[in-house]
């Protein structure tokens, strides 16, 4: 089982509304697996990890999962965009929304994050911020 930090830009999507239900889906754009653990990290305002997830289905099909996510776009994404696969994700953890949450990117960084958070992040490859995740999971 794989670790993974995904972003997610709640000025496009509504991630928490998205997430009212115990599955989520969301686009892959990593070599995430059946079974793997995916945070999500709310983006501004929030610059925190808000959930907690197992992936449960890999490489659906945009079409399938379409009428699943469009209700949650704040945009309408581009028609012309290449198609894409999502997981499909079970949610095992809501995280409370707190400026002062030892998940904020402040205490991330603190922790190990380097750089931006524009994609994907694997886990397993900065022990000690998964170390300190784990700990607060």
């Amino acid at each position: 089982m794989a670790h993974w930090l995904y972003p997610a830009n709640t000025k496009y999507y509504d991630v928490l509304g998205a997430f009212s239900k115990k599955s989520a889906y969301w686009p892959i754009k990593s070599k995430v697996a059946k079974g793997d653990q995916v945070l999500i990290y709310l983006a501004a305002p929030y610059k925190q990890i808000g959930f907690i997830c197992k992936v449960t289905e890999v490489d659906l099909d945009e079409s399938t999962v379409l009428k699943h996510v469009s209700p949650f776009f704040k945009q309408v994404p581009d028609k012309n965009a290449n198609l894409r696969y999502f997981m499909k994700l079970n949610s095992i953890k809501r995280i409370p929304l707190d400026e002062a949450s030892p998940l904020s990117l402040t205490q991330l960084k603190v922790v190990g994050l380097k750089g931006m958070l524009m994609g994907p992040r694997k886990l397993d490859n900065t022990p000690g911020l998964l170390d300190y995740l784990k700990g607060h999971m």
